[in-house]
Formats: structure tokens, C-alpha cells, sequence
């Protein structure tokens, strides 16, 4: 076949449609894993095309449409009816509050949104909430009613196929721009790292707003030609146990998350209530979009190995919206791979623990760069080359790497520079590669720390702060600096659990001694201010990062309700 058959997903899905109309590609399934809506190829496409004709009377081609859906059919057929008229799609979470309406008020003001396809509960909450009234949204539309548009909008492989808002860790949210030249190339790169097959079968709860959700779940089995199973995130956290046990029952081959998402189930899943299950069929359980721990790897093939998990399953992976998604990641066929470095300073060496002097830590190996992208380790400060073994920001190039963020110029200069002949992005994650290629992620540049000239990694620090005290071990935390007179000051703010939060006037001398007591031991550094908050109270992105950058705002700002000033008000 002609590649030029394949330049967007919409040509893929009319090829299928054409030659397997009724293999099913999408399941959804219930809060107790049972399935009540499927898609085939055939009945994906019609839907689509019923849609399409209602998009094409309520706007016109090249028109953003914000998607506010849960994860359903309705995502799905969306999303596809966006591409297949020319629209284009913003997947975003959706709001469950007053102050979540005026953030995505100003993500479809940025966007310039000229539709907003939700639900009922959303359209009600903007209502009443909202200081501005949305003609925009509309619910998704029966389509029994609707005629099918039976011819797709031209389009080149190069033009705008949707616009994926980055998560917000560390500033607000940016519109990235994807082609559909981004994604072709980004699919390819997924099915031979992952290995996927017509025989494969994919299991996602990610939301589907996430790239890693909407990429990984939904575009690559569609690329590939494998079903893939849906549940939502909620379900997932309520019930962990119900993803291993579909794993079990739909002999699912690859399904992952990030690294939460095993320590998860560790913490949550009894062993002694899985004697049915076989985990056998599981090859690929990838691993990403947040810091990956070798502790949790272990604990979970230590946990689940009895029930047929193979440690070989892991695949470490690192991407970001800016890359598509995928970037590098591990052999399938081996073990993670992991190296003790230095906790501080640039320079690292591929020993063990036993070699290196002062505190070390540990980082888990992303695996070797996408051979179609080109990589450098860049000194941020000086913007040359790092030698090799050294830590630097990670600059990327390729055909994946999108053209940019929507309407802002001047972050595009900084962010996308030209160089060696081709156009890098400038990732602002820090990392180095090993003596093996191996790519290897130890923080983000905006989250670093330097204090007396030496660098420190806020995950770092929060770790040994959740190793402290029982009070912090299950909770968020974050970890940041502020200036001070003369040098950086070192700022902990960390939730607390529920029965020590109970008698925070008992306990608020002892959990503040043990944060400095534990900082001082591990790093030699002096806490200079310990915040204590409720739990669940610490700013995160919708895919559950931590933001740092929010939450040291909030405490420069005297905006964070501690739990001392939540016991005056009571």
C-alpha cells in the first residue's frame, strides 16, 4: 500500500473500516469491569460522520472545539469528528468547581473556542457557576437523527491536527500545536517500542484528555489495528484491583500508568485475594509521565509475581506534549535498568553505591532516545554541550517534536531553538545519558533547587520527608526555595495524615522536628520554614502532579490554609 495512505489517523480509520468493519476496536467498561458500549471500525466511523454533519453546521473548518467528556464513546467519536471536518480538537478535563470554570474559561479564551462539546452535569455546573454565560457549549447530540457526512475534509500531513494543553506544573497551561505528521511519526515509535501487533490487547484508565490517555490508548490501536479496553480513572482509583483483574480476564498484553499507579496497587491490593488471577499475559506494563522509583518496581514484581507479573514487563518510558508523547523507552525483552548517582552536583558515573562518596540517589533508566530523534544534553547556563556523564537540560529534535504552543510567540523562541541545522526543543527536564545510551531523567529545571552553589532535587528532599513520620508517609508534599537576605531559603510544605491532623496541637512540634531532623541528616540542609496542611490540599495538576511552582505562589502569597489556621477557625 501507498504510504501516503496513511498520513492522518482519519485515513486509517477509513481504511479499516473498509477492509474489517466489524472487529471491534474500542470496549468501555462499567465501574465493576463490565462492558456496556463497544466500537467497531464501521460503527466508529459511521458515528463519526453523523457528528461530522453537526460540527460542519455549528462551525466552520479550522474552528477550535473544546472536548469535555468523560472517558466514553462519546470521547472518542468527538474527537475523530473533529479531525475527519477539520475541526480542531482540545481534549480537557472537565471542571467540578467555581474556580475550575474560570481556569478553563481562559483555556477556551486562549484557544478561541468557538465550540464546547460536554455533558449535561458540565453545561449545568458553567451555568451556575460561571461569571460569563456560554453560548458555546453544547452536549453531545443524539445521532440517530443525524445524516452521515460521507466525505472527509482534505487536509496535508503537516496542518494542525489537535491542540494538547500541557499539564500546568509548572506554569499555566499552553496550547501544543500537533500535526498529523507529529502523530504518524510519534505511532510508529510507540508500535516498535512497545512491540504491538493485530494481537495485541490494550487496557487504559488514564484519562483521556492526557496525552499519554489519548495517544498511547486510543490513537495506537487504531495505527496498529488491536483492541484495546476502557475504564475510567475513578474506577481505577476506588477499585486497583479491578485493573489487574481485567488484565486477567481480557488476557491484556499492555496497559500502564504512571508511577503511582503500582505503588497504588501495592499499598491497596490484598495478594491473598487474587488466587484467580494470571497477570501471564501482561508484556508491556509501561511506566511514565512522572519520576519512576526502583523501590516501586520492585515491590510491585515482588507483590505480583506469584500471579505470573514479570519484572521483564516494565517499560520505563519519557515523553512530553511538546515531543507528541513518546521520547525514549526501555527494551521490552530486559529488566529496568537503574544506576546510584550523586545527590548533587552535574557529574555522575556508571557505578554502584559502594563508589560514590556523600549522599547518592537512585535513577531508573528511560531507556535509549527514538532512533528518528536527535538528542543533546545542553548546560542551561552556558547552552553548550554537556561532556559526557554530566547533567543538562535534555534538547530534542525530529520529525515528532510539534511545531510549537498556540499564539505565543515569544515562548516559542525560547522554548523551540535552531541549532546544528535542526529545530530542538528545549525539554526543561534535566537528565544525562549513560556509557549504554541510556537516557536517564534526575528533575525539572524550573523545580530545581541551588543553595550554597550545589543542586538539589525537590523529589529528593519530599522523599525524605515522607520517610520522616508516619504522619507524611501517604500524603503530597512539595518542596521549593525562596530568596532570602543573603542566600536561598529551604521551604517544606506537606500534608498530614487524617489522625495527626486530628491533634495538630499535639503533634505539630514533633512533625516539624522530624522534617528538619531528617532534611539536615540526609543533605546537610536547614529548614527554614515547615508548612503543615490537610490533606488533598496541595495544588496538582489533573493528571496528579505536584505544582511546585503553584504552591510556592500560595505560600509566598500567605494563601495556604495551614492546619493551624484551620484549627482557629473552628
Amino acid at each position: 500500500m501507498n504510504s501516503r495512505q496513511f498520513n492522518s489517523l482519519i485515513e486509517k480509520l477509513l481504511l479499516r473500516a473498509e477492509n474489517q468493519p466489524h472487529q471491534p476496536l474500542y470496549y468501555f467498561l462499567d465501574t465493576r469491569g463490565r462492558e456496556y458500549a463497544h466500537l467497531t471500525y464501521a460503527s466508529l466511523l459511521t458515528a463519526v460522520q453523523k457528528l461530522g454533519r453537526w460540527l460542519s453546521e455549528k462551525t466552520v473548518s479550522g474552528d477550535r472545539v473544546a472536548i469535555q467528556l468523560s472517558t466514553s464513546p462519546e470521547f472518542v467519536i468527538t474527537f475523530f469528528a473533529c479531525l475527519y471536518t477539520n475541526r480542531i480538537p482540545v481534549p480537557l478535563s472537565s471542571p467540578n468547581r467555581k474556580h475550575n470554570c474560570e481556569h478553563y474559561q481562559k483555556i477556551f479564551s486562549d484557544c478561541d473556542a468557538s465550540l464546547v462539546v460536554t455533558d449535561a452535569s458540565v453545561q449545568d455546573l458553567f451555568v451556575k457557576e460561571s461569571s460569563e454565560t456560554f453560548d458555546l457549549i453544547e452536549t453531545f447530540p443524539s445521532l440517530e437523527s443525524l445524516e452521515p457526512l460521507l466525505t472527509p475534509v482534505d487536509r496535508q500531513s503537516n496542518e494542525i491536527a489537535f491542540l494538547q494543553y500541557t499539564s500546568g506544573s509548572t506554569s499555566f497551561p499552553k496550547g501544543v500545536i500537533v500535526s498529523h505528521e507529529n502523530i504518524i511519526a510519534n505511532q510508529k515509535m510507540i508500535q516498535r517500542t512497545f512491540g504491538h501487533t493485530s494481537n495485541s490487547i490494550g487496557l487504559a484508565w488514564v484519562p483521556l484528555f492526557h496525552d499519554m490517555g489519548l495517544i498511547g490508548s486510543i490513537f495506537q490501536p487504531l495505527y496498529v489495528g488491536f483492541p484495546c479496553y476502557f475504564m475510567s480513572p475513578v474506577t481505577f482509583l476506588q477499585r486497583p484491583k479491578l485493573w489487574l483483574k481485567t488484565i486477567s480476564d481480557k488476557k491484556v498484553t499492555t496497559t500502564g500508568g504512571p508511577n503511582f499507579a503500582y505503588d497504588l496497587c501495592v499499598k491497596r491490593i490484598d495478594p491473598a485475594s487474587l488466587a484467580e488471577l494470571s497477570l501471564s499475559s501482561w508484556d508491556v506494563a509501561y511506566n511514565g509521565a512522572e519520576h519512576i522509583k526502583l523501590h516501586t518496581l520492585e515491590q510491585f514484581s515482588d507483590t505480583f509475581a506469584p500471579y505470573g507479573f514479570r519484572k521483564s514487563a516494565f517499560l520505563p518510558c519519557y515523553g512530553l506534549a511538546e515531543a507528541t508523547l513518546i521520547v525514549s523507552g526501555t527494551d521490552k525483552s530486559q529488566e529496568p535498568l537503574a544506576l546510584t548517582i550523586p545527590c548533587s552536583g552535574d557529574e555522575v558515573l556508571d557505578a554502584d553505591a559502594s563508589q560514590q562518596k556523600g549522599n547518592t540517589r537512585t535513577v531508573v533508566s528511560n531507556g535509549q532516545v527514538m532512533p528518528e530523534l536527535s538528542l543533546r544534553i545542553i548546560n542551561p547556563q552556558t547552552l553548550k554541550e554537556c561532556p559526557s556523564h554530566h547533567i543538562g537540560e535534555i534538547w530534542i529534535a525530529g520529525p515528532s517534536i510539534t511545531r510549537g504552543y498556540w499564539q505565543q510567540p515569544d515562548k516559542n523562541q525560547e522554548t523551540f531553538v535552531y541549532r546544528d541545522g535542526l529545530t530542538f526543543l528545549r525539554t526543561g527536564d534535566l537528565g544525562f545519558v549513560d556509557s549504554q545510551q541510556q537516557l536517564y531523567i534526575t528533575g525539572r529545571l524550573k523545580d530545581l533547587i541551588v543553595i550554597d552553589g550545589k543542586n538539589y532535587y525537590p523529589q529528593d528532599i519530599e522523599e525524605t520527608v515522607k520517610m520522616s513520620h508516619p504522619a507524611f508517609n501517604e500524603v503530597n508534599c512539595a518542596v521549593f526555595s525562596v530568596s532570602g537576605t543573603y542566600a536561598q531559603k529551604l521551604i517544606v510544605v506537606t500534608e498530614v495524615v487524617r489522625q495527626f491532623a486530628l491533634q495538630i496541637d499535639r503533634y505539630t512540634d514533633e512533625l516539624k522536628q522530624a522534617v528538619q531532623t531528617a532534611v539536615y541528616n540526609h543533605y546537610q540542609l536547614t529548614v527554614h520554614d515547615t508548612v503543615l496542611l490537610q490533606s488533598n490540599t496541595i495544588p496538582r495538576t489533573t493528571s496528579g502532579k505536584i505544582q511546585r511552582q503553584r504552591t510556592k505562589l500560595l505560600y509566598l502569597l500567605q494563601q495556604l490554609e495551614t492546619l493551624e489556621t484551620v484549627k482557629e477557625s473552628i
